[in-house]
């Protein structure tokens, strides 16, 4: 088929740069509406619903988390209270085994050592300290306790880059009436974000509640009605654990990712089959055609198990190091094999090789970190990262024939930046 006229893909491309400006503007309506909140009168505590997390504890929870020392800036609910202290809650978490079993003479419980046999049904998991951006929470209390409190501590299982249980605990009251707080979910690094996207409170719940089922330094989990549901997929009931004795677990999550495999019909004999494959490998626009595909493809994938790789076995490194340059090199290295690899064959072709690559690549990232749910804004953001990395592809083709397409190139880097910032400075 003949290339379509270059006219037709001026119109295409003001298409495309009209439909990403005008997606900005609808999902963000407050970009042409002057913000009024400030405005507005801030809540007090007499304004908000305060919980008792411990019946015994005189102490007071608002049962959500903010950004700032403010009601205003509510941001996710708590969705687990332990009966207990911080430290101890963490005791439980973090450290190895604990190895449990009865018979009908006797009762024992133990900590056995990594390389020491247990019995028993002991799961694996890991958690570790962990950095996020502080969130407060308001605790109504008699003392110094009282008032906008910070994370007492963060933990995550799972790593930073890839995808983790993050909790945010809060410890409150005093004495024998002292309680953690914990606001549990699940989340993923989103590279284009340059933050974690959240994607389940519930799924996070249920897995900080199986830390704690049948243990026998638990006394009970139960839920309790704190009614602040409504957020994401959160239903108002929090998990309430009552700890009766110190003890370790030590879990290991494993990582499994998929690869499928394809099979080609042959119709000729093998060796005629051979014969023509060889022939379509050696020829200059297939192997170009190939690295495209499989650059972009990879690239995701690498960035993310390279960033996790060097998190696990150089924590010194500082994260914002490690992200800084992850996101340069999807930031330079998408657009740059778009444009410089393409060379012969039908543009559209090149469209397809490119949007194929990179949009399995997307899929194979999220499905090695677990993430199968993603946000509608997420999704329209990443389409039209495909889409304009398939026009710089298209741009690259043909600007070795016409001098002209430079023009689509040049559009299709603008609109890169325009895909670049978009998460950076609206929320998706």
């Amino acid at each position: 088929m003949p290339e379509p006229r270059i006219g037709f893909r001026r119109h295409a491309t003001t298409i495309l740069a009209i439909l990403l400006v005008g997606t900005l503007l609808f999902a963000h309506p407050g970009v042409l509406v002057p913000n009024s909140v400030d405005d507005e009168e801030r809540k007090s505590p007499n304004d908000v619903r305060l919980v008792s997390p411990h019946p015994n504890s005189e102490a007071e929870l608002w049962p959500f988390t903010s950004r700032g020392k403010s009601f205003d800036s509510l941001t996710l609910p708590i969705n687990a209270v332990v009966q207990g202290h911080t430290s101890r809650v963490v005791s439980h978490l973090r450290n190895r085994r604990t190895a449990e079993w009865r018979n009908d003479t006797q009762e024992w419980q133990g900590i056995s050592h990594e390389d020491e046999p247990t019995a028993g049904d002991d799961v694996a998991i890991e958690w570790h300290n962990t950095t996020g951006a502080v969130r407060y929470t308001y605790i109504d209390a008699p003392g110094s306790r009282g008032g906008w409190v910070a994370e007492t501590a963060q933990i995550h299982d799972g790593s930073y880059f890839g995808s983790r249980y993050h909790l945010r605990l809060y410890e409150g009251g005093t004495g024998g009436q002292t309680w953690t707080a914990i606001q549990a979910h699940q989340e993923h690094w989103d590279w284009f974000r340059l933050r974690h996207s959240v994607g389940s409170l519930s799924a996070a719940q249920y897995y900080l509640d199986n830390q704690f089922y049948g243990k026998w330094y638990v006394e009970d989990v139960s839920r309790e009605r704190f009614a602040n549901g409504g957020i994401a997929d959160t239903d108002g009931w929090v998990s309430v654990v009552e700890l009766r004795a110190p003890t370790d677990v030590y879990p290991i999550t494993l990582l499994w990712v998929a690869i499928l495999l394809g099979s080609v019909g042959v119709q000729e004999s093998m060796l005629s089959f051979v014969r023509e494959l060889l022939s379509w490998l050696s020829a200059e626009t297939t192997q170009r055609g190939i690295a495209l595909g499989f650059l972009l493809l990879g690239l995701p994938i690498v960035v993310r198990g390279a960033s996790i790789a060097v998190e696990m076995t150089v924590p010194t490194i500082p994260i914002k190091a490690v992200a800084g340059i992850g996101y340069v090199v999807l930031a330079v290295g998408l657009p740059l094999s778009a444009v410089i690899l393409p060379k012969g064959h039908q543009s559209l072709d090149w469209f397809g090789v490119a949007i194929l690559g990179l949009g399995l690549g997307f899929l194979l990232d999220y499905q090695s970190i677990g993430v199968t749910v993603l946000p509608i804004m997420v999704v329209l953001h990443r389409l039209t990262v495909l889409a304009v990395i398939g026009l710089l592809a298209v741009g690259g083709a043909r600007q070795q024939a016409d001098e002209r397409w430079n023009l689509l190139v040049k559009t299709g880097l603008v609109l890169w930046i325009g895909v670049l910032l978009w998460p950076l400075f609206f929320s998706l």
